[in-house]
Formats: C-alpha cells, sequence, structure tokens
C-alpha cells in the first residue's frame, strides 16, 4: 500500500525477467530499520519483448497515471524525491526517465518534420510518445546495474534470428510501425526501428539510438550511480569472458557520468544478488535520505530536530553514537506548499540512539 510518509524505490528488472529477480535485494533491504521506515519498494513490470525505448515510454506514462491517481495535487514531498534502480535492459528504461529527448530521437529516424507526418491521432501520439520526452522531476537518482549503456554483443545475428521467432511484440506496436511507414514512403531513415524490431535487436551495439541516448542532456539534479559485473574469475568459463558479466562488456556497462561505480565479481544475471551491491544500494539509499532530509532542512531556520545530526546534551563518551530520529512523518498540505515550501517538513521528535556496533 502507498505510504506518503515514505521515499518510493521502483525497482525495474531486464530482459527476460520479471520483478521476482529483485527479492534477495529487496529482503535483506527491507531488513535494516534505517531503510524500511524511510523507504517504500515498488516494482515495474513490462514486456521485456519490445525495444526498451517503447518500454521507457509506456513507463514514463505508468508514472504519471501513479502520481495522478496517488497525489493529484502534488502535494506529496516524498514522491518528488523518488530513487529508480535497473537492472540490465531495466536501467536503460530507467534512466531514459531522466533524459531530455529535444529532436534528437526523432532525427534518427527521420530528418523532416514531426508535423509533416500523415498519421492518425492514435499512431501520432504512439510515435510522439517515444520520440519527444522530458525528464520526470519527481526520479531524484537512478542506480543501474549490469546495464548495457553502449548495447551488448549478446544481440548478434543469431540471437536477433531467433528473437524474431521467440518474441511476439505486441500487435497494436506492430500494425501502428507498418502503417506508418506504408502511408510515407521515403519519410524514415530507419524503417525497421518502426516495424520488426525486437528488445535484441535495440541492444546491438551499432543501434543509432545509443550515441543519442549517452549525449542526451539530464534532468536538472538527478544523480547516477553504476554497478557493473565481472565474471567470477574462478569459473571455468571466465577465460572466454574476460572484462565482461558474460553479457555486458565492461566497456559497454562503465559510464563518467556518475557518482559513483563498483565493479562485482558476478555473472550478468547475479550481479543484483551479489552482496556488494546489496550493501552499495543500501549505502546510497542512506545516503540519498540524508541528503533529502538537508534539503528539507534548508528550507526552515532554525533545522528541525528531526534532521539534527549532533546533540550537544549527549555525555563525550557517547558521542560516537548515531541519532537516529523516531517516528518520521511528513504533513502533506495544500496549496501552502507552492508559496512556502517549508511547510511541509516533518515535526520535531525526539532523538533515540544507537551504537554504531
Amino acid at each position: 500500500p502507498y505510504d506518503p510518509n515514505k521515499i518510493p524505490v521502483i525497482m525495474v528488472h531486464g530482459l527476460w525477467s520479471s520483478p521476482l529477480t529483485w527479492m534477495e535485494m529487496f529482503n535483506d533491504l527491507r531488513a535494516l530499520p534505517e531503510i524500511r521506515e524511510r523507504y517504500q519498494f515498488w516494482f515495474y513490470l513490462y514486456p521485456t519483448g519490445q525495444p526498451f525505448w517503447t518500454s521507457a515510454a509506456g513507463m514514463r506514462q505508468d508514472l504519471a497515471e501513479m502520481r495522478e491517481l496517488l497525489d493529484p495535487q502534488r502535494e506529496s514531498p516524498t514522491l518528488d524525491q523518488m530513487v529508480l534502480v535497473g537492472h540490465s535492459m531495466g536501467g536503460l528504461v530507467s534512466r531514459l526517465q531522466t533524459l531530455q529527448s529535444g529532436d534528437d530521437f526523432w532525427h534518427i529516424i527521420s530528418d523532416r518534420p514531426f508535423s509533416e507526418l500523415d498519421a492518425t491521432d492514435e499512431e501520432r501520439q504512439a510515435l510522439a510518445a517515444v520520440c519527444f520526452f522530458q525528464p520526470n522531476p519527481s526520479v531524484q537518482r537512478v542506480i543501474t546495474l549490469a546495464t548495457p549503456h553502449r548495447g551488448s554483443n549478446f544481440a548478434n545475428d543469431f540471437t536477433r534470428y531467433a528473437g524474431q521467432w521467440l518474441i511476439a511484440l505486441p500487435q497494436k506496436m506492430v500494425i501502428t510501425g507498418h502503417a506508418l511507414v506504408r502511408k510515407n514512403p521515403g519519410f524514415f531513415h530507419h524503417t525497421d526501428l518502426l516495424t520488426t524490431t525486437t528488445s535484441i535487436d535495440s541492444l546491438a551495439p551499432d543501434s543509432p539510438i545509443f550515441p543519442i541516448y549517452l549525449a542526451a542532456p539530464k534532468g536538472t539534479g538527478v544523480k547516477y550511480h553504476n554497478i557493473v559485473g565481472e565474471f567470477p574469475k574462478e569459473e571455468w568459463f571466465s577465460s572466454l569472458s574476460r572484462g565482461s558479466d558474460g553479457i555486458v562488456p565492461f566497456q559497454s556497462a562503465h559510464m563518467d557520468d556518475v557518482e559513483s561505480e563498483i565493479v562485482v565479481s558476478a555473472t550478468h544475471t547475479g550481479v543484483h544478488r551479489h552482496p556488494r551491491a546489496v550493501l552499495e544500494v543500501r549505502r546510497i539509499l542512506l545516503m540519498h535520505e540524508q541528503e533529502v532530509l538537508a534539503k528539507w532542512r534548508a528550507l526552515e531556520n532554525p533545522a528541525p530536530a528531526y534532521v539534527q545530526q549532533h546533540d550537544e546534551s549527549v555525555p563525550s563518551d557517547e558521542q560516537s553514537f548515531e541519532l537516529l530520529p523516531v517516528g518520521p512523518t511528513v504533513v502533506p498540505v495544500s496549496s501552502e506548499r507552492e508559496d512556502n515550501p517549508a511547510s511541509f517538513l516533518p515535526p520535531p521528535v525526539a532523538p533515540v540512539y544507537r551504537s554504531e556496533g
């Protein structure tokens, strides 16, 4: 159930997977009171056979509908501090929620003005959702794990051919793509991006979308973290997978524009289950909460007791203890929030101390 007092963490699975893939990490994170009391975990399920940019467009729409359903007046500050955690292709879907398309994504398929497109209103809206988008301002942090930011050689001739037989794209999407190509001869550069492309095709390293994806402007204030897998050296297959997790090479998984990046010794399907990866996500979530509290504290002077970090009344031999708030409560307000952001700060609460040990 939705809790307006907790920050949402949305976990996005990868190709040929489901939300069940997150259960180990979810259970480990929820075992920590500091995480459990501050965050609520949601899971995004999508059809992984379709191109990742189509799934990203669907997620943008679903997030907008979720916000309209849960907080139509946009009064909940916690919903504006969302964290996305994406594994494999889910990392691409997640990161695309924070990018600004401009005209660059449209120019991948056409140099003609979008207004000249011959299409029904429904076809036009479907294509515009994929090619034109803004960053979601509610997403403040994205954690990607084993994500092919530059594609994967897994999408080779064999797997792409097999994928066309194994993956059944949504019939409506296929019909729409063929109709657009048929009604607009010579209008598009890459008609295959509109017709026969599957998720495996979309992950090919030579896909024209990756250079645009990597260069796209980011949303204001959004921060990225990255976790890369490396095939365990003790595995017999490791000599054939050097610099790779078995699916995604390091050169594709590595990113330069991140706040942090670590490498864990795990296969592609085990990166997000690795204890080191779980600890890193835990560290990031705890840091995110502290930054959110600092941001809210800056809106009011003096700072409320809820976010104080040091209590001078504590005896000196106890100063190594960590100050934790009790019973956090974010108070939703109505129209006052826009004029007075400090009005949604949580009320002061009594501190409790827990030893670092």
